[in-house]
């Protein structure tokens, strides 16, 4: 599954989100299945709330824009698979471009077989017979729903290798194909455009060094070879995060952004 999921992560806490954390989730450019075992947690993106129920399944489309969680101070705990940008598609065989920016139960994505599924991880016990079961039960739909496009892929590889600094002009260049005809394929295939995907990217290589401990002056420095200049890069900052740089350096506690991003 290595080509199509980037990590498989479990977050775990006997108090639910710390009330005091931001717990901030920035975009990363790949999708999530998520799966809420102890406690629903409270989603909150574009200033819509959404609730995911434990034990229920749900499906996270491609987010351009930050997120915020919550959850009641008890026993919590989920599951999520997060795919590469192009990862989702081959597998769960659905238009990207149709559910990116949404929290969706997966039973109305993928009907009986989420349904089956959260089922089967509802009556298991332990968190690590839960991912097994659930990485297993993606390899058949892998097989069934293959449709992996190896142009859509050299991109997505292309764009991340760079940090994002590559334009959408090199990558007609590179490839051949026209900017429409490469937006039309990421829309299907990764539910957001090469320009958006590289904005992503950009962001993640410094908001990775930020979890990492290295403060956003010693990065300055590099600022103007990602970014046309500072107020580029707050306004972008400020997209992923829902903060300026400022605001989040000296005002926000954000550790569970901080573990999720070095997950």
């Amino acid at each position: 599954m290595q080509p199509y999921v980037e990590t498989i992560w479990v977050f775990e806490s006997s108090t639910g989100l710390p009330a005091a954390d931001s717990s901030v989730a920035a975009p990363t450019g790949g999708s999530k299945l998520t799966f809420p075992f102890n406690n629903s947690l409270v989603s909150v993106a574009n200033g819509k709330a959404t609730t995911s129920q434990p034990e229920k399944l749900y499906f996270v489309g491609n987010r351009d824009n930050s997120t915020l969680l919550r959850s009641t101070p008890s026993k919590t705990g989920c599951i999520g698979v997060e795919f590469w940008p192009h990862g989702a598609f081959p597998i769960l065989g659905i238009p990207m471009g149709d559910v990116s920016n949404i929290l969706w139960r997966a039973d109305v994505l993928f009907g009986g077989w989420a349904r089956e599924v959260q089922e089967v991880l509802a009556n298991l016990q332990g968190v690590g017979r839960r991912v097994t079961f659930l990485q297993d039960q993606l390899m058949p739909m892998l097989r069934k729903n293959h449709r992996e496009n190896g142009l859509v892929r050299y991109c997505v590889e292309t764009l991340k290798s760079t940090d994002g600094r590559i334009s959408v002009r090199e990558l007609e260049e590179r490839t051949g194909y026209s900017r429409r005809y490469l937006s039309l394929l990421f829309k299907e295939h990764v539910g957001l455009s090469p320009k958006v995907l590289a904005g992503i990217f950009r962001f993640q290589r410094f908001y990775r060094k930020w979890a990492q401990g290295q403060s956003f002056d010693l990065l300055k420095n590099d600022l103007y070879e990602y970014y046309y200049d500072q107020s580029h890069f707050a306004k972008e900052f400020r997209k992923m995060t829902g903060h300026t740089p400022g605001e989040y350096i000296h005002e926000v506690s954000n550790e569970f952004g901080r573990r999720l991003c070095l997950r």
